[in-house]
C-alpha cells in the first residue's frame, strides 16, 4: 500500500506541473528480478525519445491523442472571456509595468483562492482613475497570456501523459504474450525464472498504469478550472473599466 501511494503521488505531481516531460521514474521500474529474454526486451523503454508534444494534423484534429472526455480547445479566444478594449497593445507592454506584472503574479497562481484573486483585482483598481482603463487592459492582457500558457502548458502534459501510457500498455501486452509463449508446466529452471521475470514485470506495470489512470480525471479537470478563473477574473476588471448599472 505505501508503495502504491508513492506511485500515485509522483505521477500527480509531474502531471499536474506538467513543466517537464513525464517519464518512468526509478519508482516505476519493476524490483529486482531475473532478466527475462525474448519478445519483453523489445517493448518500450523509460529512454524513449517522447512523441506526444509533437504530434500534429490527423491526431490533434480528431483528438486521438487526447484521453480526456472534456472537448479539446487547444487555445483561448480573447473574445470568449473579454468584451472590454482592445488588449492587442496591452499584449506587448504589460510587463513593463511593475505594478500590473506584480498584481498578475499575486491573482493568476490558483494556490490563491478565486475569491481573493477577485479581491485584489479591485482593490488594485482603486488606485487609480484617469488611465485605469488602460491599466486594467494591461491587467487583463497579463492575465490571458499567463493562464493560456499555463493551460496550453497543461494539456502537453496530458497529450504526454496518454502517450506514455499507451507506451505502458503496449509493454504490457508484450509481456503477456512473452508470458504466454512460455510452457507453465516446464521442468526447466531457466524457463520457470523467466515465467516469474515476466510475470513481476506485467503485474507491476499494471499496477502503475491503473494508478495512472485513476488519476486521468483529475488531471483533465484542471484545463476547464483554468479556463473559469480567467473568465471570473477578466469580469472583474470589466466590471471596473465599465461598471455595471
Amino acid at each position: 500500500m505505501r508503495l502504491d501511494r508513492s506511485i500515485i503521488n509522483t505521477s500527480l505531481a509531474l502531471l499536474m506541473l506538467a513543466v517537464q516531460p513525464l517519464s518512468l521514474s526509478a519508482q516505476e521500474t519493476a524490483p529486482a528480478a531475473p532478466t527475462p529474454s525474448g519478445p519483453i526486451a523489445s517493448g518500450p523503454t523509460a529512454s524513449e525519445t517522447d512523441t506526444g508534444t509533437t504530434q500534429t494534423g490527423a491526431a490533434q484534429q480528431t483528438g486521438e491523442d487526447w484521453p480526456c472526455e472534456q472537448r479539446l480547445q487547444p487555445e483561448l479566444s480573447i473574445g470568449a472571456v473579454w468584451s472590454g478594449p482592445d488588449p492587442t497593445a496591452a499584449t506587448d507592454s504589460w510587463r513593463q509595468d511593475s505594478a500590473v506584472a506584480a498584481l498578475v503574479t499575486q491573482v493568476a497562481p490558483r494556490r490563491l483562492p478565486q475569491d481573493q484573486a477577485v479581491a485584489a483585482i479591485h482593490r488594485f483598481a482603486a488606485g487609480y482613475e484617469k488611465d485605469k482603463a488602460d491599466v486594467m487592459t494591461k491587467v487583463f492582457a497579463g492575465l490571458f497570456e499567463t493562464l493560456n500558457q499555463e493551460r496550453a502548458q497543461i494539456i502537453r502534459g496530458i497529450r504526454h501523459f496518454h502517450d506514455r501510457q499507451q507506451k505502458l500498455a503496449d509493454r504490457i501486452q508484450v509481456g503477456t504474450k512473452a508470458l504466454d509463449d512460455l510452457d507453465p508446466n516446464s521442468t526447466d529452471p531457466k524457463v520457470a525464472d523467466q515465467r516469474a521475470a515476466l510475470q513481476q514485470a506485467v503485474e507491476w506495470d499494471s499496477r502503475i498504469f491503473d494508478d495512472r489512470e485513476r488519476l486521468l480525471p483529475i488531471v483533465c479537470s484542471v484545463p476547464v478550472t483554468i479556463e473559469q478563473r480567467l473568465f471570473a477574473l477578466s469580469r472583474a476588471i470589466g466590471t471596473e473599466i465599465t461598471p455595471q448599472q
